[in-house]
């Protein structure tokens, strides 16, 4: 694997923030509590009212990555431009959790 894939995982991104849990420690965003996923959607820019609907329906960070262009389109994310954007978002979140995962089996540090 070559350095700049272990470079990003252990800087990831702009957007595709881990969460910190304690002082020094960090979850990735399919570990999110429902709190995390609120403070991370109220960041957003063009997330609509996501985050008032993710405190309502207990939304997870294992669920939040498994948001559609149809499901934010139906809670009244608008217009399609926003929910690009926050989809973009959510993908950078999506490919983080995976190398995450794939570098765990291939026994890298994080």
């Amino acid at each position: 694997m070559d350095s700049g894939v272990q470079d990003g995982a252990e800087a990831p991104p702009e957007g595709c923030a881990r969460v910190e849990v304690s002082e020094g420690e960090q979850r990735p965003a399919g570990r999110w509590s429902v709190a995390e996923v609120v403070a991370w959607l109220a960041a957003r820019r063009g997330a609509g009212g996501l985050a008032e609907l993710a405190q309502e329906h207990a939304l997870s960070g294992r669920v939040l990555l498994r948001l559609s262009e149809g499901t934010l389109r139906r809670v009244g994310v608008t217009p399609r431009r926003r929910r690009r954007e926050l989809l973009r978002e959510l993908l950078r979140l999506r490919l983080q959790q995976e190398l995450e995962e794939l570098l765990s089996v291939a026994g890298e540090p994080r």
